[in-house]
């Protein structure tokens, strides 16, 4: 019988691969419409899918608090900032080396922890931050060729993502994620329905079906990463998410003969190394406790 964290980590494993896929068919459409325009589509079908999942899960789609409001209409701000970085990152970019900067939110997440919810550091906690900092360096190699704009729009997107999950901290757990992820599509598609200054229409583009294809992967993203923390223990499960950096780079040279550099593979590799090592120090501390 398959066991609850095999699950868990077979689940999250799966969020990660159709979140690589859904960048791929996006990096394809980069190439025929704006960033805005392919947005905007692709919004449309994911709000659509989630609105269906609301509905047919019977969630409440009115908030009741005013500070639940707030929070949402932030994180959903930033998720929209987000977007709109690491698609300009990702367009401009090779596919793992977007992704491989990426892989340090969860250390972003628990820094922005010590600041902003006052969590005291342990030493080893502070020892994960300052390697996977290290491990960012060598992907990032400021003042090498590599180095430019776009490295920083991915930087932006990984701190814009750090606060969105700091703030969902705050959100009343009584609210169905399913919901927030509504309202976070819904703003991120008048965003950029206001921002596209030309229409366009599926039947304009030549590969109008990767619209769909994307929106249908970052969706399935989506329920398998909420379906993943139901199942099993989190500091097992959650270490699987950096399964997304082998996923982009096997994409990323199977659909764009993109070869990572040496430095992208060992600097990734030390931040996924430095995350595993704080959820595994974590779940040792507990057991003592």
């Amino acid at each position: 019988m398959i066991s609850e964290n095999t699950k868990g980590a077979f689940l999250i494993s799966l969020a990660a691969a159709c979140y690589v896929m859904s960048d791929i068919f996006m990096k394809f459409l980069s190439s025929e419409i704006s960033i805005f325009q392919i947005t905007f589509l692709r919004g449309l079908l994911v709000t659509f899918f989630l609105f269906s999942y609301c509905y047919i899960s019977k969630a409440s789609f009115f908030v009741r608090e005013w500070k639940d409001r707030l929070v949402i209409a932030i994180r959903s701000i930033l998720e929209v900032i987000m977007t709109y970085t690491f698609l300009a990152a990702l367009f401009n970019m090779n596919v793992a080396n977007a992704n491989a900067i990426l892989q340090l939110i969860p250390l972003v997440v628990l820094l922005g922890s010590f600041a902003f919810l006052q969590q005291s550091p342990k030493t080893h906690e502070w020892v994960a931050v300052l390697v996977g900092c290290l491990g960012a360096v060598i992907i990032i190699r400021p003042g090498a060729l590599d180095f430019n704009l776009f490295t920083i729009h991915a930087l932006v997107a990984v701190f814009c993502l750090a606060a969105r999950d700091l703030l969902t901290v705050r959100l009343n757990k009584k609210i169905p994620s399913n919901i927030v992820a509504f309202y976070s599509a819904l703003m991120l598609t008048l965003a950029s329905f206001l921002l596209s200054k030309d229409p366009v229409y599926f039947g304009e583009l030549r590969n109008s079906f990767f619209i769909l294809y994307t929106a249908i992967f970052v969706s399935i993203g989506y329920i398998a990463s909420v379906a993943a923390m139901r199942f099993g223990d989190v500091t097992f499960v959650s270490p699987f998410r950096y399964t997304a950096l082998l996923w982009a780079t096997a994409m990323g040279f199977i659909f764009f003969k993109e070869i990572p550099k040496f430095t992208t593979l060992l600097g990734g590799s030390i931040i996924i190394l430095a995350g595993i090592y704080i959820f595994y120090k974590s779940k040792d501390n507990r057991k003592v406790s």
